[in-house]
Parts: structure tokens; sequence; C-alpha cells
């Protein structure tokens, strides 16, 4: 168990390196230097409950804040609390290791929604590479634009294929610009949690799963999430979820 608890936090020590601090505005920063204390001489209740107080689900906050969270959730076994905090980190600092990390946790407790594969590689992409993907196919619209104009001017006949490029490149790009707000998820955070097929309690339950599932959210109706359960649509109360 010692051998166990020693390898975990190896891991969070390590990541921690590659993580620089950005406090968020909302975080006391004599409360946040007090648990820090606390957490380095390993009063890891107390500290727990100060990093809790300066945690915000709705603003961006501190990485190593995060990263401690997390770290703290997975030694008392709080699996769901950990998965969430490593998600939210993922939000603004992907990497292979951290999915990796959250692949294997949710494994080891039969977890789904954190396999790490092709879209999790495209998301650490466009979240690290995002601000200059639009800049760069802006660029290079702008020259099939003017390209286009050109041969207009000459007389030079413009092929239907060209045509038809130019309005699927648009619909990319129009895709690609919309992929972050088109993009939530969620964690389930109640025992015995109830999907069912359309969104009322009265409605026929698809399946009963337990805390901890990482789902995909498509919509929302009244106090409902219609969410991506096993590659079918159900809904889900929004009060069992945490929104990541």
């Amino acid at each position: 168990m010692q051998a166990l608890s020693k390898k975990y936090l190896l891991f969070w020590i390590f990541l921690g390196t590659f993580l620089t601090s950005k406090t968020a505005l909302s975080a006391n920063k004599k409360e946040l230097k007090t648990a820090d204390s606390l957490f380095a001489m390993a009063r890891y209740p107390e500290s727990l409950v100060l990093y809790k107080k300066n945690f915000s689900e709705d603003e961006k906050n501190n990485q190593s804040l995060l990263l401690k969270l997390a770290f703290l959730a997975e030694k008392t076994n709080n699996y769901t609390d950990c998965l969430f905090y490593l998600s939210k980190l993922a939000l603004t600092n992907p990497s292979r290791r951290l999915f990796e990390k959250m692949d294997k946790l949710a494994a080891e407790q039969n977890l789904t929604g954190y396999e790490f594969d092709d879209y999790n590689y495209f998301i650490i992409f466009y979240r690290r590479y995002g601000d200059y993907i639009p800049i760069l196919l802006l660029t290079l619209g702008t020259y099939i634009v003017v390209i286009m104009v050109t041969k207009v001017r000459r007389g030079e006949p413009i092929l239907q294929i060209h045509k038809l490029s130019i309005v699927v490149y648009l619909l990319v790009l129009l895709g690609i610009l919309n992929v972050p707000s088109l993009y939530r998820t969620c964690i389930i955070v109640n025992e015995n949690t109830f999907l069912r097929d359309e969104p009322s309690s009265a409605a026929l339950v698809v399946d009963r799963v337990g805390k901890g599932h990482k789902l995909t959210i498509v919509g929302s109706v009244d106090h409902w999430n219609r969410v991506i359960w096993n590659n079918r649509i159900v809904y889900i109360r929004k009060s069992d979820l945490w929104n990541i």
C-alpha cells in the first residue's frame, strides 16, 4: 500500500513540474498559502478544506490547485472527484500523460468515458494549437478567394469542383471555430442514477449507473441533459451531474 502511495505521489510531482501556476482571481492567496503549508506538512484533511473553499466550478482555477485536489481525492479513494479535477485540468493543459492517467484510473474503477483514443489526440492538438488553426485556415481561404477573383477578372472559367470546394472549406472552417462551444462533458456524481429515454421522471429507464462515469452533453431540456451513453441518446437529470 505504501509503495502504491509513493507511485501515484510521484505522478503528481512529475506532472506538476510541467505546469505553470496561474492563480484564479477568486482565490484567496493567504488561504492558499496556508493550505500549501499544511499540504507540505502532510496535514491533508486540513489543506483539503482550504483548497476546496478556493475552488470554483465556473472560473479558471489555479492548475496547481487542481493537481493537489486531484491528488488528495485519489489518496482518499474518491475517484469521482479525482477524475473531475483532472478533467478540469485537461481543459486548459491537456497532455498525453494526463489522459493516460485518467484512462488507467477509470479502467481500474470500471468507469467509462475516459478512454484514451484518437479523439483525445485531436483534443490535445486542438487545445494546444486551436488559436492558430483558424488563422491558418483564414489565410488559406483568403489566398483561394484572391486566386478565384483574379481568374474572374481575366475571364478564365472556374470549374464547378472548385466552387464546391470553397463551400466545403467554409463549412469546415465554421465547424472548427465552433468546436469549443459544441463539445461539453460532465461526470455523474450520484449513485443509482437513472438514464431515461425521454426527459421525464415517468419515462422508461434505459439504465441505472453509479457515479464517476463521464458523458458527452449534446443538448438539454428543462432540468434534463441530453447525453450519449453506449452510442445512444439518453436523458439524465442535471442535478446528477457536474459539468466539466
